[in-house]
């Protein structure tokens, strides 16, 4: 298993080989697969969490954003995160942080759900359950 075999051909990270590689594997495989993603520069930036045996999620770092400004949509098994910030009114003397518009997505494992989704201090949290039979796909998340 190598680091490009997790995305599918849109480059979108496909959960299903992370969690049936990698979340049933020792620690040595997490440190291995979270330093390579580490290294791969994309705006935004985020950390997989682990919360608990079994327990997971994303944190994405949005400095400058708020809840208003981003759209979490989980559709036929890919969570999509959407940002985007209206600063045109601002006259920055430098402009050093990132407002930029973006769309992120990754393809979450067939049992996978997003339970919750907060933001908090320029991080916005995304955190996974497993699905219940009845749950149905195609919910927007709202962030608290």
């Amino acid at each position: 298993m190598n680091y490009a075999s997790l995305f599918n051909n849109h480059g979108i990270i496909n959960m299903d080989k992370f969690h049936e590689n990698f979340i049933n594997q020792s620690n040595d495989i997490f440190d291995n697969i979270f330093d390579t993603w580490s290294k791969i520069p994309s705006f935004p930036f985020f950390n997989v969490v682990k919360y608990g045996k079994g327990k997971y999620g994303l944190e994405l770092g949005l400095a400058g954003y708020n809840k208003e400004n981003i759209l979490i949509e989980l559709k036929n098994g890919v969570l999509s995160i959407e940002g985007k910030v209206d600063d045109k009114n601002v006259d920055y003397v430098q402009k050093g942080l990132s407002f930029k518009k973006f769309v992120k997505q990754f393809q979450l494992a067939n049992d996978v759900i997003v339970d919750d989704a907060e933001m908090e201090d320029g991080l916005l949290k995304i955190k996974f359950g497993i699905k219940n039979p009845e749950t149905v796909e195609g919910k927007k998340i709202k962030i608290k």
